[in-house]
């Protein structure tokens, strides 16, 4: 089973201009989530989806310096830009979160296999990770069935496709209860967000990049004041996330 994880991502961002390309340790932080992924030997192919915008460029740029592989598709459709990236290089499988989140959860993408191949879930989401630690596993034929039966060109927030329609098999991936319920913030919207990171990135120090998730929560439990940082951030996320949810169907 050819096993992809794909990055979707655009320079597009206006509350926090050109993050993702945003430095700590003389890394952008879309090569930091690169470093990270590459300790995730089940994962065949790491995948940068983005847009054919010429602002764009510098995305493909990393991709190739980085020597992974990158998607170039519709600015607004992510919905077919997922599935063609994964038409491209012939996954069985996807995984996918966007590119603003640095300390993915890479040590959990083998349950989140497993779980696959016990379910054959069309979707496995684990989102009571903290909000950039999780990911969502995708069956490529339920992403194609999605193009089929949505009536929208934006599918920037494309998970309510799965989970509101009742045409799906969803299922939740089992982490352990030490990892949850803790309501941390570790994805890149705002300043708050990048002074978090800077922060907890020093403190840590390099090895941040192959630690553990457990190991990143434990961290923060003894850390408080980093984790209040950005703190307030999730509310005005929440908010924007809220006004985006569009699922139309044909």
């Amino acid at each position: 089973m050819k096993v992809g994880f794909l990055i979707t991502g655009r320079m597009k961002s206006t509350r926090l201009p050109k993050k993702l390309t945003l430095e700590i340790f003389e890394r952008e932080m879309l090569a930091l989530m690169i470093d990270r992924l590459k300790q995730a030997d089940i994962i065949d192919e790491i995948i940068i989806a983005t847009s054919t915008n010429p602002q764009d460029d510098i995305l493909e740029e990393i991709a190739k310096r980085e020597e992974i592989g990158f998607f170039r598709g519709s600015e607004d459709d992510v919905v077919e830009r997922l599935y063609g990236a994964s038409e491209k290089y012939g996954l069985d499988y996807m995984i996918n979160i966007t590119a603003d989140c640095p300390l993915v959860g890479y040590d959990l993408l083998p349950s989140l296999i497993e779980t696959y191949k016990t379910t054959d879930a069309d979707l496995i989401t684990c989102l009571n990770l903290p909000h950039g630690a999780f990911f969502y596993g995708i069956k490529p034929a339920a992403m194609k069935k999605v193009m089929s039966i949505k009536d929208a060109i934006d599918t920037e927030v494309w998970g309510g496709y799965f989970a509101d329609t009742g045409l799906f098999n969803c299922v939740e991936l089992e982490v352990p209860q030490e990892l949850t319920g803790k309501g941390y913030r570790w994805t890149l919207d705002y300043q708050e967000d990048f002074d978090f990171f800077k922060t907890l990135y020093h403190a840590y120090g390099r090895s941040i990049v192959t630690a553990t998730t457990a190991e990143i929560v434990q961290f923060l439990d003894e850390a408080p004041e980093i984790v209040a940082i950005n703190k307030d951030a999730h509310e005005k996320y929440q908010m924007r996330w809220e006004s985006q949810k569009n699922v139309k169907l044909k």
